[in-house]
């Protein structure tokens, strides 16, 4: 088979319409079973009214929600220290003790929850606890809608999720975010360029009114799969 039949199996048009909408979002959302850990290196741009520039920086990533960040300068010196634990942030500058910033849920109003997930490859979802109540149907241009209901601890959400076609399978390449509760908030997560193996984005972004986060890996020098 030419790679001109290779190219058009990959991108051939598709119709999720056509799936179990609860199935799909399943399968979405399983692809955190894959990895535990990754590591490798990164572009990235960041702005927002507390920061901006773009940088080199050494990733370090795992399933349970730490994400290490070490920016570099062209030379290879630390520039800083990004830590990300759970719904907690650090910055640190090596040498420069009183130069450090530290912040709770979000940065540049994008949730920290997945700050993790989306460096690792996973798409943001629902909280699994959330999942059973929601709400799934299929919108316009082929979206998938998944809306939730309040919780004790939660406030309302819907995801929108957009695809492509990956090697005939359904592929996100966005989701726009929104929080619904008293205090809305919207943020679009956009993903690109598949690994030719694993799918795994090799290029995302994520965007509110009040920040964003462009990145590119480099190289990811290793994966440790689940056993």
């Amino acid at each position: 088979m030419s790679l001109m039949a290779l190219a058009g199996c990959a991108h051939s048009k598709f119709t999720v319409k056509t799936m179990d909408p609860k199935a799909l979002v399943n399968q979405i959302c399983s692809q955190r079973d894959v990895a535990r850990s990754i590591k490798g290196s990164v572009w990235m741009k960041v702005k927002s009214n507390d920061a901006s520039g773009q940088f080199p920086a050494d990733v370090v990533a795992d399933g349970d929600g730490k994400l290490s960040l070490e920016v570099t300068n062209l030379l290879g010196g630390t520039e800083a220290i990004i830590t990300v634990e759970g719904s907690q942030y650090r910055i640190q500058v090596p040498n420069k003790p009183e130069r450090k910033e530290v912040g709770y849920g979000y940065w540049g109003g994008i949730p920290l929850r997945w700050a993790s997930d989306v460096f690792m490859g996973y798409i943001p979802c629902p909280m699994a606890k959330n999942l059973p109540d929601a709400q799934f149907q299929f919108g316009k241009d082929e979206d998938l809608v998944v809306q939730t209901i309040a919780s004790l601890d939660s406030e309302p959400e819907r995801f929108t999720y957009r695809f492509r076609s990956w090697w005939g399978k359904p592929w996100v390449d966005s989701v726009k975010w929104e929080r619904l509760g008293a205090l809305k908030l919207t943020v679009e997560f956009k993903f690109d360029e598949p690994h030719a193996d694993t799918g795994i984005p090799q290029k995302w972004e994520a965007k509110s009114v009040q920040g964003e986060v462009k990145v590119r890996w480099k190289e990811r020098d290793s994966i440790s799969k689940r056993p």
